[in-house]
């Protein structure tokens, strides 16, 4: 088989500490924990530079104006831009009863196949064990169709590999799905564009060759509807993941913001026209733990943005039609 058309045998793996870092911190981490890192960071960030002089905030300094108007101002404008989003989600949750019920009929056709192809009674409720089902479903597929190929004289030695290759594929999404885990953390296993891959390699196949045994014919049927499974599956886990994160953003944005704002407010009072009333040896302690605390909606923004651009950016195709632009992101 070309390179072109070749199977993807696993998802992508996550090596090195500088990639993993970087996937923690964009992806997989706790957004509470991310949001901690980057106040922590401004804090320190701001410590050392007024303990080396560089930056000024003894009486007379900008830093009375800089509490006394602009962090109010910049954090009034936060909560609102949160309060904006948490409008947005709402307004994604409503839907008339005919809407409500073709996003049911849509949900249950996905539960129903795969159901089917796994020759269960049920599916699970759980994003990770129906994510795991599928994967197990496709590599017993996968196995049936390199027996039927090999009780066949002529098969292609492409279309061996082939079955091979996707049996693999299933394998290394079982093994890294772990049940009752975050929506995240599943759609992160399938995130990559091996998906695509294995539904244009299917096809290839499919259109190829026209004589296979009939029980390989049918292997291939349910692999190719397997694969749209997970297609739909990612895309689906995306929105699920997508509005959690935001209405959990609107709610710890506002929570923090009314928390700085009193900040603002209590520093902006610390300063006096000639003199502050924090001691001077603790005033860059002060000044560096205020920030932080002021800080920390934009921090909580910024945190959960990052997991959305991320995973808005590596789920833009439905389908085999990958853009080059995610077919070679890793972040």
């Amino acid at each position: 088989m070309s390179e072109r058309v070749s199977t993807a045998s696993s998802v992508r793996n996550i090596d090195g500490i500088g990639e993993r870092a970087l996937h923690w911190l964009v992806l997989s981490g706790n957004r509470i924990a991310v949001t901690g890192v980057l106040v922590g960071a401004i804090a320190a960030l701001f410590f050392t530079l007024v303990r080396l002089g560089l930056v000024a905030i003894g009486p007379g300094s900008a830093a009375a104006s800089a509490f006394g108007s602009g962090f109010v101002s910049g954090t009034v404008t936060l909560v609102t831009i949160a309060l904006s989003i948490n409008q947005l989600v709402l307004s994604r949750m409503f839907g008339s009863p005919g809407e409500l019920f073709d996003q049911m009929d849509g949900t249950r056709d996905l539960r129903r196949r795969v159901r089917e192809h796994a020759g269960e009674s049920s599916v699970p409720n759980d994003p990770a064990d129906f994510l795991g089902l599928t994967a197990e479903t496709l590599t017993e597929r996968a196995n049936r169709l390199s027996a039927a190929f090999e009780a066949s004289d002529d098969t292609p030695a492409e279309a061996q590999d082939y079955a091979e290759g996707i049996a693999t594929y299933g394998e290394s999404i079982a093994e890294k799905i772990e049940s009752q885990t975050a929506i995240v953390n599943v759609l992160a296993v399938v995130l990559g564009t091996e998906y695509a891959q294995n539904m244009t390699a299917t096809e290839h196949l499919q259109n190829e060759y026209d004589q296979f045994p009939p029980a390989a014919e049918s292997e291939l049927d349910a692999i190719d509807d397997l694969l749209e499974a997970i297609a739909v599956t990612r895309q689906f886990f995306k929105t699920l993941s997508l509005q959690q994160d935001f209405a959990r953003l609107s709610r710890v944005v506002a929570y923090s913001g009314l928390v700085a704002l009193a900040t603002t407010v209590a520093m902006a009072l610390v300063y006096r026209p000639d003199s502050v009333t924090v001691p001077e040896p603790y005033l860059a302690v002060a000044f560096s733990l205020s920030l932080g605390v002021i800080v920390t909606p934009l921090a909580v923004f910024i945190a959960y943005m990052f997991r959305a651009a991320t995973i808005a950016r590596r789920t833009v195709s439905v389908g085999p039609f990958v853009p080059p632009e995610e077919r070679g992101d890793n972040g």
